[in-house]
């Protein structure tokens, strides 16, 4: 799965950061904003196309809404490509190349320390953790996306439950 060899250390595990990880992170976080877009793009075309061909009942129509359905999805491709190459860039900036990054798990919250910088998560803080083939994503209560996005490999199962037991229920009214 991983080029890099993840090192168990005293505060945690730890691996070198290289191009493949950043571009596995940016794909995993992307994957989460699509269904809302494809969604979207079908609803427009069974409006349009299905929509047109039931006011006039001309098989032009259906042509037409096929020809707004390929540049639907060129369109769906290329917003998905440019939110790839965004998100790759955040998290280079995040995670250096050639920078190791260390992570650890405890009942008091999540730790990520790289070269440049370190920090701690409280469990109280994290609203949510979900788990991708290869990312682990740490939701904070009040922000919209991710807080932290973290490669699988430094996270086990064990990792990833011990922090969603730690983690508050939101209880609502």
């Amino acid at each position: 799965m991983a080029d890099a060899a993840v090192q168990e250390t005293t505060t945690g595990k730890s691996m070198v950061i290289d191009r493949a990880v950043t571009a596995r992170l940016a794909r995993d976080h992307q994957r989460t904003k699509e269904p809302g877009l494809w969604a979207a793009g079908i609803a427009l075309f069974l409006l349009l196309g299905v929509g047109m061909f039931a006011l006039n009942g001309n098989f032009r129509s259906l042509v037409i809404a096929g020809f707004w359905a390929v540049i639907l999805v060129i369109a769906l491709f290329s917003v998905r490509r440019m939110g790839s190459q965004k998100l790759t860039r955040v998290i280079e900036g995040i995670y250096p190349h050639g920078d190791r990054l260390t992570v650890a798990a405890t009942d008091a919250g999540l730790t990520v320390t790289t070269s440049a910088t370190s920090l701690t998560v409280a469990a109280s803080a994290i609203w949510r953790v979900s788990t991708a083939p290869n990312s682990v994503m740490v939701r904070i209560t009040g922000l919209t996306g991710p807080a932290i996005i973290v490669p699988r490999e430094l996270l086990d199962d064990a990792d990833v439950s011990r922090l969603r037991a730690a983690a508050p229920r939101i209880r609502r009214p």
